[in-house]
């Protein structure tokens, strides 16, 4: 899903899913770009022409759930604080901001602006925004009520103060607020409908509501899921204007065709280099490659819903231990992403380092498949004629017949990765434990998240599943959505344990940092015991650009709206 999948820190939230351009298609989606409001100016030749296998599902916060979506709604939408160059928080919209109060109130001075149709943006706007959120926080904006943890009200003294009160001191305050987007309250609280449903039904992107009436460095002229959405420069944005003349964002299902189109010099920008792709481009002529250290954390996710019916015995943590001993993850380092990755156990990616979150206890397990044996002998799976282990019937109120160790793995099939190879890798190397992994065809992200939690959010059918995050550099987005209250929202484990949500409300109050960083410390571990996932990789971020081009920012991602506002051609 979206923490909302990235050196290159895309949203998370940034989850999930990460297209579909091939052959002429491809060729003529560039061209079709222009007509969207760049064709027949001197601006054209400055567009940012930039080639991405992550589609951009909604300009809607409440619903998207995408990769760049998040980097879509940064473009478009003010926030008041950001990630910055030196992956800290830092000014957006407001200029300035202070707590007070013990933490409770949290002032913050706005720049001056106007939406992109002319209207003034102002505190007003905001207090909107978060007053809507927290209306609708168990229905229609239970998406991104965590981000909102803890306040209280908000109100607007003047059009360029905005006063935030929260019911008790909140630590991750300002990284909370980094992934907030303030709406143009002029439209969408026309939207509202029955008890706020309107919310997730408005379409911004839709030709009948273009171009996107937006605060950020830019409008949105033309949109088209799987081909190319323009951005136009925003000339009423409040701060660092955008380089170039425009950003035409072109999504591939084809990663050889998106770099071809590069090499030809009809793309400037590849915001994620296919992994196996990384070395030959490095060799090709109008291509730069970047590689740094990523993020992007996959995992082999497990249903975690104590009150399942169907295979209980994936519940049981020295169960999935076993099966971690017997994942190789060199394996899929070296063939699934050709090398640019290593093997990882932590629910944050090493972006968290730099400020003491990721605790060092945390590391996998390594390859022994002969110890994954013995712990599957000593819990009692006994080998079948056909080797397949049996688990034993058992008894009580959830009780289940004996049956083999056979179970589904669902596996999206718009990952950045080779979902199908990794699972070939994962099924092998279970089969030699007596078990046996049977892939079931994801679909894309929002179809895949709707098996994984099926029936309808309830987490009942699945077994297992690949995907992956791109974690926050604040813990406490990714350490939420393993807590019930982000069922059918950010969860995709059904993980339900009451003593670790609690753990995730006190950390999150936390203001002293020490006591703070050892409660998140406590939490990675738990999760590492517990393995609602198992988590297998972090891979690195690889980005390429045109040496036509410079001021690229290619570790910060949709985190920054210097992103896309910095690049500009050299000449």
């Amino acid at each position: 899903m979206t923490g909302q999948r990235e050196g290159e820190l895309m949203a998370p939230g940034s989850r999930r899913v990460p297209l579909v351009v091939v052959g002429l298609a491809v060729l003529l989606a560039l061209p079709a770009v222009a007509a969207g409001g760049f064709r027949g100016s001197k601006a054209e030749a400055k567009v940012l022409r930039v080639g991405t296998t992550y589609y951009i599902s909604s300009f809607n916060p409440f619903v998207g759930i995408e990769t760049n979506d998040s980097v879509a709604y940064s473009m478009v939408y003010p926030q008041l604080v950001q990630y910055v160059p030196g992956e800290k928080i830092g000014s957006d919209w407001a200029s300035s901001w202070k707590s007070s109060r013990g933490g409770l109130t949290w002032t913050f001075h706005l720049r001056k602006g106007k939406w992109s149709d002319g209207t003034p943006l102002t505190s007003a706007d905001a207090v909107w925004t978060i007053s809507t959120v927290l209306k609708y926080k168990s229905g229609p904006t239970a998406y991104v009520a965590s981000s909102y943890e803890g306040i209280k009200n908000a109100s607007a003294p003047d059009p360029q103060t905005l006063v935030i009160n929260y019911s008790h001191p909140i630590g991750p305050a300002l990284s909370n607020l980094s992934q907030t987007y303030i709406l143009p309250k002029h439209v969408w609280s026309a939207k509202l409908g029955k008890n706020g449903k309107g919310l997730q039904e408005f379409r911004p992107q839709e030709k009948d509501n273009l171009p996107i009436v937006a605060g950020g460095p830019y409008t949105v002229t033309q949109y088209e899921q799987k081909g190319t959405t323009a951005f136009k420069p925003n000339p009423n944005f409040y701060g660092p204007r955008s380089k170039s003349a425009g950003v035409a964002f072109t999504y591939y299902t084809n990663a050889t065709s998106m770099v071809v189109d590069m090499e030809r010099g009809k793309l400037d920008y590849i915001d994620s280099l296919p992994y196996g792709a990384a070395d030959a481009a490095k060799t090709k002529p109008g291509i730069k490659v970047n590689v740094g250290g990523g993020t992007e954390v996959t995992n082999l996710g497990f249903n975690s819903n104590p009150k399942k019916s169907k295979n209980r015995e994936l519940l049981s943590p020295r169960l999935k231990e076993a099966f971690e001993y017997a994942i190789p993850r060199q394996q899929i380092v070296d063939v699934v992403f050709s090398g640019h990755a290593k093997p990882w156990a932590n629910i944050l990616s090493p972006a968290s380092k730099g400020e003491g979150w990721l605790n060092p206890a945390v590391k996998p397990l390594p390859y022994n498949p002969a110890r994954a044996n013995r712990t599957l002998d000593a819990l009692g799976y006994k080998r079948g004629a056909d080797g397949l282990r049996v688990v034993p019937a058992t008894t009580g109120k959830l009780a289940q017949p004996a049956h083999v160790m056979r179970y589904s793995v669902i596996v999206p099939n718009d990952l950045d990765f080779n979902g199908d190879r990794q699972f070939d890798i994962l099924a092998t190397a279970f089969r030699k434990i007596g078990v046996k992994l049977n892939l079931v065809p994801g679909g894309d992200g929002a179809q895949a998240y709707e098996l994984i939690t099926a029936p309808g959010g309830k987490y009942l059918k699945a077994d297992m599943y690949t995907w992956y995050w791109h974690p926050y550099i604040d813990p406490s987005y990714n350490l939420s959505v393993v807590t019930k209250a982000e069922w059918y929202n950010n969860s995709d484990t059904g993980f339900d344990d009451p003593l670790y949500d609690r753990w995730w409300k006190k950390q999150a109050s936390l203001v002293n940092v020490k006591q703070r960083q050892a409660l998140v410390w406590k939490m990675e571990a738990y999760l590492a015991k517990e393995r609602p996932y198992i988590q297998l990789i972090v891979a690195d971020a690889i980005s390429a650009e045109s040496p036509k081009w410079t001021g690229f920012q290619p570790t910060l991602g949709g985190m920054c709206k210097c992103y896309f506002t910095s690049p500009h051609p050299l000449s």
